[in-house]
């Protein structure tokens, strides 16, 4: 229980008697990362100036202690007072086997990034809709952009406006970026889900995570007088410039190759980091299709490249198949610059490298997309007047390129690794049109050749 002890300040008062303060003393549970009691309690105590104002905090403080001390577990006011934390954990426990583990972990670290700081300690009962009002407004505010370069602190060199892969937009004065509304959504409906199971477990009425008021215009950072950003794809002759520019203003074409790679096979950023050797199928005459398998994603995780799956069932094992230019491309990349593409073949090698140096690259680890856009991709399209371009706007690319080319919605859908038709309707209505509603055709051919600039091998 608690206690109160007097502790000499070492000071005197105006008649020379020692000043003597009040603490009060108490055991309070050690909560985890989810805001759940471990079972251990640490010392807290409080100091006061006066014994009456230490003496109704002792007593503010017993009540508390004994709210949750005693008292029946499977009663109503015990559940109440269950921190929101422990049915965070109970939520993220029960996704186990109905999702991807990477999915999950994705969860968990948008739980204990935004959600567990604000409410994991919370008793559940106490979360008003008020709360999470307020909660809501806090993630529309600006906050730092989190680079690659950088490695999450605010880049001072940057002057030029420019998005972050996730979308948000920068504030050039002070590197600031404004979430999304999407994903301001996907963070307050993963609190709404959690707080779910606490409704389930009876420990409170109703969800105090309400719909959020329907706005017919995206929410804009105060004194943002910039348009809203929207989703940007880029012609062939656009992507050929960039990988022209990279190759040559930076240097770098085997980075010039992997924004080719990635903006016409249409994979995600993680596929493409998992992509290897044994994925590229080529034939030995020039002018010829090839193709890639997409069989795995790679991710890095606490300084560690972990393998997984792709986003869906329609995403794994599925083929994209390369235009003619784009398998010369591959095939000249194999053959003359892959140290382990040729005769030391490895099968399971990346097949585009990470970077071991500014100068060299790690062939034993992937790319990382973060790195190529924030060096490479995002420079080239302000260089070159594109605006403001995200990493998955190379995919969107592929997929307008095609549909607009002619081929059929089911067979971009295929290549996409779309979970099903509808999303690929409805996310790309505007590009397909009305008599490609019918059946795909049989023998339709790669799309995308519109003549493209080749990326210029320099000698040496």
């Amino acid at each position: 229980m608690a206690h109160i002890r007097q502790r000499p300040s070492g000071k005197v008062d105006k008649f020379g008697n020692a000043i003597v303060r009040y603490q009060v003393v108490w055991l309070e549970p050690v909560r985890d990362e989810f805001g759940a009691p471990t079972g251990k309690h640490k010392q807290t105590s409080e100091t006061f100036d006066t014994e009456r104002k230490a003496k109704a905090h002792l007593r503010k403080v017993e009540t508390d202690l004994e709210s949750a001390k005693g008292i029946d577990p499977s009663s109503v006011k015990a559940k109440a007072n269950t921190p929101s934390g422990t049915y965070a954990r109970q939520y993220l426990d029960s996704l186990t086997g109905q999702m991807e583990s990477d999915t999950i972990e994705g969860y968990e670290k948008l739980y204990r990034t935004h959600i567990a700081p604000v409410f994991g300690s919370k008793p559940v009962a106490s979360i008003t809709a008020a709360d999470v009002d307020k909660f809501r407004a806090a993630l529309f505010a600006p906050h730092p952009r989190r680079s690659f370069v950088t490695r999450g602190k605010p880049d001072p060199s940057r002057k030029a406006p420019s998005p972050s892969i996730s979308g948000g937009s920068k504030d050039t004065t002070a590197q600031m970026v404004v979430r999304s509304p999407k994903t301001v959504k996907h963070i307050v409906g993963t609190l709404k889900r959690m707080l779910d199971t606490a409704v389930r477990d009876g420990a409170i009425a109703s969800n105090p995570v309400l719909p959020a008021p329907r706005r017919t215009t995206k929410r804009r950072a105060a004194g943002d007088t910039r348009k809203p950003f929207a989703h940007h794809p880029l012609t062939a002759n656009q992507i050929a410039s960039v990988a022209d520019w990279v190759e040559h203003n930076k240097g770098n074409a085997v980075y010039a190759l992997a924004v080719l790679l990635a903006a016409h096979t249409g994979v995600r950023a993680s596929e493409l980091q998992g992509l290897q050797v044994q994925d590229v199928t080529l034939s030995d005459l020039p002018g010829t299709v090839g193709s890639v398998r997409v069989m795995r994603t790679a991710t890095k995780k606490q300084g560690q490249w972990i393998e997984g799956t792709p986003k869906s069932e329609a995403s794994t094992n599925r083929v994209v198949p390369l235009a003619p230019w784009l398998a010369d491309e591959l095939r000249q990349y194999l053959t003359t610059v892959h140290p382990f593409a040729g005769k030391k073949r490895i099968a399971h090698a990346p097949l585009l490298p990470g970077r071991r140096s500014r100068t060299s690259f790690d062939w034993a680890k992937p790319l990382s997309a973060d790195n190529v856009y924030d060096n490479y991709l995002q420079p080239a399209c302000q260089a070159l007047g594109l605006g403001a371009t995200r990493w998955h706007d190379l995919r969107h690319s592929f997929a307008t390129m095609n549909l607009s080319a002619g081929e059929h919605y089911m067979t971009v859908s295929k290549w996409l690794g779309h979970s099903s038709f509808v999303l690929t309707l409805t996310t790309y209505a505007d590009y397909i049109k009305e008599d490609e509603m019918e059946a795909p055709k049989v023998g339709r051919g790669v799309v995308a050749t519109e003549k493209v600039v080749p990326l210029q091998r320099k000698s040496g």
